[in-house]
């Protein structure tokens, strides 16, 4: 009989705790410490190496951070942006946490330290290097161009494979690399909702960056679906069937390598071998020049364009996270913050119309006097142009007298018509009225009716 309970040695028990953290937490941990040690050697300091700095004093550790954070650069000498020495930090804290058991971001004695990092990134912002450099969204004119590529046809068995692995990443708005080669077919299920539409999900939970399992308080309720569109060329449901279909049998893994196919009638597309997480990692860059897109996009570009286009639709911040994965609304803020192609777009046009309406010459207008007053024109809609065409003898009175007229009236609705309008037969066009005259200015009435 089995026994209930499992025996573990120490070793094991640190084997867990080391397990603990990710395996991009650990790149990080491995690439900071290993700069740090660079540093240190290249410093010639009584510290040369950072398993002495585990044993040393608190105070020397902050003197050699406070140094170390201000002159850190890369290896060509250039500096490093506000992310990276984030991250770099982040590397340091959680190595001195196992290490020294203290934390150099949040402990006490560590502020001065601090201080000076604070003060390198605020640095870094004003020489114009410290700015993160975002992934862009697809702009709507290259997801209409890849959905009329070759690239995304369903006649092929890798561009089938482009496409759903596309919206696969679109949809359940996924991190370009994240958990992506661990995917198996079993993680779906096809469901109908309760108008009888079918819906794809993923009913398997995999850690990520932001639900790491290590916090009780911490639910990963991210629920994306992928919905049928009945009768359109480009259903994902369709796309996303006809690829299950042409899957290997024999293997698991979701995304599988494709064949050689010569004959398109064949049942299976796809070889008993799972395509490595590199190949993934670089489909979308593939696509993008085999597609001809303006630029040459990434996979996490993809979940880029699935929150952008979720936000400029009105969808809120709150059910963009359900579908995102994201804990706070300031992270995907990062991504809704961001203008379009196509808003900059219509910024830039609707600037430019307003300077060129700004700068087109005025009419000019001939003059028999050195009158300095003017005739403002009422601002009236385009389909009056004709009807106002006033003739410029009329004008002209106009410029001559109009201060003669400013003392011409008594009220809003007792306006007394200048004599010059009778003497040449001066008729307004139907429906208007003069309202006011003020000064150089003469306010009309339209009357629709």
């Amino acid at each position: 009989m089995a026994e209930r309970f499992a025996s573990l040695t120490e070793g094991d028990l640190e084997s867990i705790l080391d397990e603990r953290d990710a395996v991009n937490t650990k790149k990080v941990i491995k690439a900071s410490t290993n700069i740090l040690n660079e540093y240190l050697r290249a410093k010639n300091s009584e510290i040369t190496d950072i398993t002495q700095l585990e044993q040393a004093e608190t105070l020397q550790v902050v003197t050699i951070l406070r140094k170390f954070y201000c002159e850190v650069r890369k290896t060509d000498g250039s500096f490093y942006a506000k992310k990276s020495m984030i991250t770099l930090r982040f590397g340091l804290q959680k190595h001195f946490l196992k290490t020294r058991e203290e934390d150099i971001v949040n402990n006490e004695q560590y502020k001065s330290a601090n201080e000076i990092f604070k003060a390198v990134l605020v640095k870094l912002k004003k020489e114009g290097i410290g700015d993160v450099k975002h992934k862009d969204s697809i702009t709507q004119d290259d997801l209409r161009k890849l959905y009329q590529s070759d690239c995304f046809k369903l006649d092929n068995p890798q561009s089938l494979q482009n496409r759903v692995f596309f919206e696969f990443i679109y949809y359940n708005c996924n991190r370009g690399r994240e958990n992506v080669r661990e995917v198996k077919k079993e993680d779906f299920e096809i469901n109908t909702d309760s108008l009888g539409r079918k819906y794809i999900r993923m009913k398997t939970k995999r850690q990520t960056k932001n639900h790491r399992g290590d916090d009780i308080r911490d639910h990963d309720d991210k629920e994306g679906r992928i919905y049928e569109n009945p009768g359109d060329k480009d259903c994902p449901v369709a796309a996303f069937q006809l690829y299950l279909s042409k899957l290997h049998p024999q293997n698991p893994y979701f995304w599988q390598r494709p064949k050689k196919v010569e004959n398109m009638s064949e049942n299976l597309w796809y070889d008993n071998m799972a395509v490595g997480k590199n190949t993934l990692g670089k489909i979308m860059a593939k696509v993008s020049e085999e597609a001809g897109l303006s630029k040459r996009y990434t996979n996490h570009c993809i979940r880029a364009t699935c929150i952008t286009n979720l936000d400029e639709n009105g969808i809120e911040t709150r059910h963009i996270m359900e579908i995102s994965g994201h804990k706070s609304e300031s992270s995907v803020r990062s991504y809704t913050k961001r203008l379009g192609e196509q808003k900059q777009r219509e910024i830039s046009n609707i600037l430019s119309s307003c300077v060129k309406s700004e700068t087109e010459p005025a009419p000019k207008i001939p003059r028999k006097s050195q009158a300095s007053s003017t005739l403002q024109a009422p601002n009236f809609p385009d389909f009056l142009d004709d009807a106002l065409n006033i003739p410029d003898i009329l004008t002209d009175s106009v410029l001559e007298n109009i201060e003669n007229f400013e003392n011409n009236y008594t009220a809003t609705n007792n306006v007394q018509i200048p004599n010059y309008m009778a003497t040449n037969n001066f008729q307004l066009p139907h429906g208007f009225s003069i309202q006011n005259i003020s000064g150089s200015n003469i306010h009309f009435h339209f009357d629709k009716n």
